[in-house]
Protein backbone atom coordinates (compact mmCIF):
# COMPACT_ATOMS: atom_id res chain seq x y z
CA UNK A 1 0.00 0.00 0.00
CA UNK A 2 1.03 3.76 -0.76
CA UNK A 3 0.07 6.42 0.95
CA UNK A 4 0.88 9.99 -0.57
CA UNK A 5 0.22 13.65 1.23
CA UNK A 6 -0.04 16.58 -0.45
CA UNK A 7 1.42 19.68 0.48
CA UNK A 8 -1.28 22.97 1.34
CA UNK A 9 0.16 24.74 -1.54
CA UNK A 10 -0.17 23.45 -5.23
CA UNK A 11 3.82 24.13 -5.30
CA UNK A 12 5.08 21.41 -3.07
CA UNK A 13 6.27 18.11 -4.44
CA UNK A 14 4.08 15.47 -3.28
CA UNK A 15 5.45 12.63 -0.92
CA UNK A 16 4.69 9.00 -1.18
CA UNK A 17 5.16 6.33 2.10
CA UNK A 18 5.12 2.79 0.67
CA UNK A 19 4.05 0.43 3.43
CA UNK A 20 5.00 -2.90 4.15
CA UNK A 21 2.07 -5.94 4.84
CA UNK A 22 2.47 -5.73 8.35
CA UNK A 23 2.69 -1.92 8.62
CA UNK A 24 -0.44 -2.24 6.16
CA UNK A 25 -1.94 -4.02 8.78
CA UNK A 26 -1.22 -2.25 11.68
CA UNK A 27 -2.62 0.67 10.04
CA UNK A 28 -6.03 -0.20 9.06
CA UNK A 29 -5.95 -2.01 12.90
CA UNK A 30 -5.46 1.49 14.30
CA UNK A 31 -7.81 3.37 11.89
CA UNK A 32 -10.54 0.75 12.89
CA UNK A 33 -9.60 1.00 16.11
CA UNK A 34 -10.30 4.87 15.94
CA UNK A 35 -13.30 4.52 13.84
CA UNK A 36 -15.03 2.06 16.52
CA UNK A 37 -13.91 4.52 19.21
CA UNK A 38 -15.31 7.21 17.62
CA UNK A 39 -18.56 5.56 17.42
CA UNK A 40 -18.43 4.28 21.08
CA UNK A 41 -17.88 7.78 22.29
CA UNK A 42 -21.04 9.00 20.25
CA UNK A 43 -23.15 6.08 21.29
CA UNK A 44 -22.00 5.75 24.91
CA UNK A 45 -21.33 9.54 25.70
CA UNK A 46 -25.11 10.14 25.66
CA UNK A 47 -25.79 7.45 27.82
CA UNK A 48 -23.15 8.04 30.38
CA UNK A 49 -25.08 11.62 30.66
CA UNK A 50 -28.68 10.37 30.75
CA UNK A 51 -27.53 8.44 33.49
CA UNK A 52 -25.98 10.46 35.26
CA UNK A 53 -28.76 12.94 34.60
CA UNK A 54 -31.34 10.16 35.77
CA UNK A 55 -29.20 9.36 39.13
CA UNK A 56 -29.45 12.75 40.37
CA UNK A 57 -32.84 13.30 39.32
CA UNK A 58 -33.84 10.32 41.35
CA UNK A 59 -31.49 11.58 44.34
CA UNK A 60 -33.46 14.73 43.93
CA UNK A 61 -37.13 13.03 44.12
CA UNK A 62 -35.80 11.06 46.86
CA UNK A 63 -34.41 13.74 49.14
CA UNK A 64 -37.82 15.41 48.18
CA UNK A 65 -40.07 12.30 48.98
CA UNK A 66 -38.07 12.36 52.68
CA UNK A 67 -38.54 16.00 53.14
CA UNK A 68 -42.61 15.62 52.09
CA UNK A 69 -42.67 12.46 54.70
CA UNK A 70 -41.20 14.43 57.52
CA UNK A 71 -43.59 17.39 56.63
CA UNK A 72 -46.54 15.19 56.82
CA UNK A 73 -45.63 12.74 60.22
CA UNK A 74 -44.75 17.16 61.73
CA UNK A 75 -48.44 17.71 60.57
CA UNK A 76 -50.02 14.31 61.86
CA UNK A 77 -48.34 14.93 64.82
CA UNK A 78 -49.67 18.43 65.29
CA UNK A 79 -53.21 17.10 64.12
CA UNK A 80 -52.49 14.23 67.12
CA UNK A 81 -51.79 16.59 69.79
CA UNK A 82 -54.38 19.39 68.55
CA UNK A 83 -57.31 16.57 68.46
CA UNK A 84 -55.98 14.91 71.69
CA UNK A 85 -56.19 19.04 73.03
CA UNK A 86 -59.77 19.07 71.90
CA UNK A 87 -61.17 16.09 73.05
CA UNK A 88 -60.10 17.04 76.83
CA UNK A 89 -61.64 20.43 76.16
CA UNK A 90 -64.62 18.60 75.28
CA UNK A 91 -64.67 15.98 78.46
CA UNK A 92 -63.81 18.72 80.77
CA UNK A 93 -67.04 20.95 79.14
CA UNK A 94 -69.01 18.05 79.31
CA UNK A 95 -68.51 17.27 82.37
CA UNK A 96 -69.26 20.89 83.90
CA UNK A 97 -72.29 20.34 81.96
CA UNK A 98 -73.55 17.05 83.33
CA UNK A 99 -72.96 18.82 87.01
CA UNK A 100 -74.84 21.63 85.91
CA UNK A 101 -77.75 19.94 84.60
CA UNK A 102 -77.71 20.87 81.43
CA UNK A 103 -80.40 19.09 78.96
CA UNK A 104 -79.57 16.03 77.06
CA UNK A 105 -81.34 16.99 74.12
CA UNK A 106 -79.82 20.17 73.98
CA UNK A 107 -76.33 19.15 73.93
CA UNK A 108 -74.13 19.33 70.59
CA UNK A 109 -73.88 15.49 69.63
CA UNK A 110 -70.37 16.08 67.87
CA UNK A 111 -69.24 16.48 71.22
CA UNK A 112 -70.24 12.84 72.50
CA UNK A 113 -67.33 10.45 71.09
CA UNK A 114 -69.80 8.00 69.88
CA UNK A 115 -70.47 10.58 67.14
CA UNK A 116 -66.83 10.11 65.95
CA UNK A 117 -66.32 13.77 65.34
CA UNK A 118 -62.45 13.16 65.88
CA UNK A 119 -61.58 9.54 65.19
CA UNK A 120 -58.25 9.39 64.29
CA UNK A 121 -57.95 9.37 60.09
CA UNK A 122 -55.80 11.08 57.79
CA UNK A 123 -54.78 14.63 58.24
CA UNK A 124 -57.58 16.48 56.06
CA UNK A 125 -60.52 14.22 57.29
CA UNK A 126 -58.83 15.01 61.26
CA UNK A 127 -58.87 18.80 60.41
CA UNK A 128 -62.15 18.32 59.33
CA UNK A 129 -63.28 17.27 62.44
CA UNK A 130 -61.52 19.63 64.29
CA UNK A 131 -63.55 22.38 62.40
CA UNK A 132 -66.98 20.78 63.59
CA UNK A 133 -65.86 19.87 67.19
CA UNK A 134 -64.53 23.54 67.75
CA UNK A 135 -68.28 24.70 65.94
CA UNK A 136 -69.90 22.25 69.13
CA UNK A 137 -67.22 22.52 71.90
CA UNK A 138 -68.23 26.61 71.41
CA UNK A 139 -72.05 25.80 71.71
CA UNK A 140 -71.00 23.44 74.97
CA UNK A 141 -69.44 26.48 76.24
CA UNK A 142 -72.45 28.76 75.56
CA UNK A 143 -74.76 26.52 77.54
CA UNK A 144 -72.85 25.88 80.59
CA UNK A 145 -72.10 29.89 80.79
CA UNK A 146 -76.46 30.08 80.32
CA UNK A 147 -76.87 27.74 83.30
CA UNK A 148 -74.39 30.29 85.76
CA UNK A 149 -76.33 33.11 84.65
CA UNK A 150 -79.35 31.44 85.36
CA UNK A 151 -77.69 29.93 88.80
CA UNK A 152 -74.56 32.02 90.08
CA UNK A 153 -74.60 29.45 92.83
CA UNK A 154 -72.98 26.44 90.42
CA UNK A 155 -69.84 27.37 90.29
CA UNK A 156 -70.13 27.94 94.51
CA UNK A 157 -71.90 24.81 95.26
CA UNK A 158 -71.38 22.47 92.86
CA UNK A 159 -68.84 19.51 93.52
CA UNK A 160 -65.71 19.94 91.35
CA UNK A 161 -62.48 19.19 92.97
CA UNK A 162 -60.49 16.25 94.06
CA UNK A 163 -60.90 15.75 97.64
CA UNK A 164 -57.62 15.43 98.91
CA UNK A 165 -54.38 18.15 98.90
CA UNK A 166 -51.58 15.50 97.83
CA UNK A 167 -50.87 14.84 94.94
CA UNK A 168 -50.09 10.67 96.34
CA UNK A 169 -53.53 9.57 95.10
CA UNK A 170 -54.10 6.00 93.65
CA UNK A 171 -57.57 4.70 93.06
CA UNK A 172 -57.83 1.82 95.01
CA UNK A 173 -61.67 0.80 94.73
CA UNK A 174 -63.72 2.24 92.03
CA UNK A 175 -67.66 3.29 91.16
CA UNK A 176 -69.73 0.07 90.27
CA UNK A 177 -70.68 -3.63 90.60
CA UNK A 178 -67.93 -5.73 92.72
CA UNK A 179 -67.20 -8.43 94.90
CA UNK A 180 -66.95 -7.04 98.50
CA UNK A 181 -63.22 -7.99 99.34
CA UNK A 182 -64.71 -8.40 103.00
CA UNK A 183 -67.83 -10.15 102.40
CA UNK A 184 -67.27 -12.16 99.10
CA UNK A 185 -70.94 -11.52 97.97
CA UNK A 186 -71.72 -9.05 95.16
CA UNK A 187 -72.41 -5.34 95.90
CA UNK A 188 -72.67 -2.42 94.27
CA UNK A 189 -69.95 0.26 95.47
CA UNK A 190 -71.40 3.52 95.35
CA UNK A 191 -68.04 5.76 95.70
CA UNK A 192 -64.48 5.12 95.09
CA UNK A 193 -61.43 4.72 97.80
CA UNK A 194 -58.59 7.30 96.98
CA UNK A 195 -55.50 5.54 98.59
CA UNK A 196 -53.45 8.04 100.16
CA UNK A 197 -50.69 8.84 102.85
CA UNK A 198 -52.02 8.53 106.34
CA UNK A 199 -52.84 12.45 107.65
CA UNK A 200 -53.51 13.82 104.52
CA UNK A 201 -56.13 16.84 105.06
CA UNK A 202 -59.57 16.23 103.31
CA UNK A 203 -60.51 18.64 101.47
CA UNK A 204 -64.55 20.06 100.34
CA UNK A 205 -64.95 19.66 96.99
CA UNK A 206 -67.23 23.24 97.08
CA UNK A 207 -69.43 25.06 99.38
CA UNK A 208 -71.99 23.14 101.84
CA UNK A 209 -73.33 22.36 105.07
CA UNK A 210 -72.10 19.50 107.08
CA UNK A 211 -75.03 17.51 107.55
CA UNK A 212 -73.46 14.64 109.30
CA UNK A 213 -70.11 14.32 111.48
CA UNK A 214 -68.79 10.96 113.21
CA UNK A 215 -69.66 7.44 113.28
CA UNK A 216 -73.08 6.15 111.98
CA UNK A 217 -74.68 3.17 113.73
CA UNK A 218 -75.10 0.30 112.28
CA UNK A 219 -78.84 -0.15 113.11
CA UNK A 220 -79.46 3.22 111.10
CA UNK A 221 -77.40 3.04 108.33
CA UNK A 222 -75.03 -0.61 107.85
CA UNK A 223 -73.67 0.62 104.41
CA UNK A 224 -72.39 3.80 105.95
CA UNK A 225 -71.06 2.02 109.16
CA UNK A 226 -68.70 0.32 107.36
CA UNK A 227 -66.43 3.94 106.51
CA UNK A 228 -65.62 4.39 110.15
CA UNK A 229 -65.42 8.59 110.93
CA UNK A 230 -67.40 10.11 108.31
CA UNK A 231 -68.63 13.14 107.24
CA UNK A 232 -71.48 14.10 105.07
CA UNK A 233 -71.65 17.52 103.29
CA UNK A 234 -75.25 18.97 101.68
CA UNK A 235 -74.38 20.87 98.76
CA UNK A 236 -78.05 22.21 98.73
CA UNK A 237 -79.47 21.29 94.57
CA UNK A 238 -75.88 20.44 93.49
CA UNK A 239 -76.48 16.87 95.89
CA UNK A 240 -74.24 15.32 98.56
CA UNK A 241 -70.99 13.95 99.23
CA UNK A 242 -69.32 11.45 101.91
CA UNK A 243 -66.02 11.47 103.43
CA UNK A 244 -65.23 7.88 104.78
CA UNK A 245 -62.52 6.61 106.68
CA UNK A 246 -61.03 9.43 108.26
CA UNK A 247 -58.41 9.70 111.36
CA UNK A 248 -59.88 12.76 112.56
CA UNK A 249 -62.85 14.97 111.82
CA UNK A 250 -62.30 18.33 112.14
CA UNK A 251 -65.75 19.84 111.66
CA UNK A 252 -69.39 20.07 113.08
CA UNK A 253 -72.73 19.38 112.19
CA UNK A 254 -74.37 22.19 111.10
CA UNK A 255 -71.09 24.14 109.97
CA UNK A 256 -70.76 25.55 106.62
CA UNK A 257 -67.82 25.25 105.16
CA UNK A 258 -66.56 26.91 101.87
CA UNK A 259 -64.43 25.02 98.78
CA UNK A 260 -61.05 24.01 99.75
CA UNK A 261 -61.77 24.19 103.37
CA UNK A 262 -60.71 21.32 105.72
CA UNK A 263 -62.84 18.79 106.93
CA UNK A 264 -60.00 16.45 108.43
CA UNK A 265 -57.61 13.78 107.70
CA UNK A 266 -57.31 10.25 105.76
CA UNK A 267 -56.89 7.22 108.18
CA UNK A 268 -58.21 3.65 108.19
CA UNK A 269 -61.10 3.80 110.12
CA UNK A 270 -63.77 1.13 109.56
CA UNK A 271 -63.31 -1.62 107.29
CA UNK A 272 -60.35 -0.52 105.73
CA UNK A 273 -57.39 -2.21 105.23
CA UNK A 274 -54.92 0.91 104.35
CA UNK A 275 -54.95 4.49 104.55
CA UNK A 276 -57.05 5.91 101.62
CA UNK A 277 -60.57 8.23 101.56
CA UNK A 278 -63.65 6.69 100.88
CA UNK A 279 -65.09 9.33 98.41
CA UNK A 280 -69.64 9.52 97.48
CA UNK A 281 -70.79 11.86 95.28
CA UNK A 282 -74.90 11.63 95.19
CA UNK A 283 -76.62 14.03 92.77
CA UNK A 284 -80.39 15.18 93.59
CA UNK A 285 -82.78 14.55 90.75
CA UNK A 286 -86.68 14.25 91.08
CA UNK A 287 -87.01 10.50 92.52
CA UNK A 288 -84.15 12.68 95.29
CA UNK A 289 -80.57 11.67 96.02
CA UNK A 290 -78.68 9.39 93.05
CA UNK A 291 -75.09 7.54 93.27
CA UNK A 292 -73.24 8.88 90.61
CA UNK A 293 -69.30 7.93 89.00
CA UNK A 294 -67.29 10.69 91.62
CA UNK A 295 -64.98 11.37 88.73
CA UNK A 296 -67.30 13.16 87.32
CA UNK A 297 -66.75 15.56 89.74
CA UNK A 298 -63.17 15.80 89.71
CA UNK A 299 -62.78 18.50 87.17
CA UNK A 300 -58.79 18.24 87.95
CA UNK A 301 -58.56 14.53 87.61
CA UNK A 302 -58.46 13.94 83.75
CA UNK A 303 -59.80 10.79 82.60
CA UNK A 304 -57.76 8.03 80.78
CA UNK A 305 -60.48 7.74 78.12
CA UNK A 306 -62.30 9.81 76.24
CA UNK A 307 -65.96 8.00 76.27
CA UNK A 308 -67.74 9.48 78.53
CA UNK A 309 -70.47 11.51 76.69
CA UNK A 310 -72.93 13.99 78.49
CA UNK A 311 -75.82 10.99 77.72
CA UNK A 312 -73.74 8.27 79.61
CA UNK A 313 -72.65 10.17 82.98
CA UNK A 314 -76.87 11.12 83.25
CA UNK A 315 -77.41 7.73 82.76
CA UNK A 316 -74.45 6.20 85.29
CA UNK A 317 -76.15 4.98 88.83
CA UNK A 318 -76.95 2.56 90.88
CA UNK A 319 -78.99 -0.42 89.52
CA UNK A 320 -80.80 -0.48 92.34
CA UNK A 321 -81.49 0.23 96.01
CA UNK A 322 -78.45 1.81 97.56
CA UNK A 323 -78.76 3.27 101.40
CA UNK A 324 -78.45 6.99 100.74
CA UNK A 325 -76.16 8.93 103.06
CA UNK A 326 -78.65 11.87 105.16
CA UNK A 327 -78.83 15.02 103.51
CA UNK A 328 -79.88 17.54 105.94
Amino acid sequence: MELQFHPASGRGAVRSVALGDRTELVVLAAAGLAAALTVSLWVTAPLVCLRALRAGRAEALSGESARTARARRDVEARLDGLRDRALDGGDLVGRIAFLYGVPVAAWPRSLNPESGALAPGDPETVAQGLRRYAIALDRGVALVAAREAEDASLPRDTPSMMPLSTDLVEPASRFGPRTSPWTGAEEFFAGMDLAAPAGAPVLAPAAGTVVFAGRVLSAANARLWRFGNLVVLSHGAAGVTVFGHLARIGVRRGERVTRGAPLGTVGATGWAMSPALHYEYWRRGGSGLAPTDPRFAMLDLKLPQHDVSLERMRATSAPGSVQPPPDR
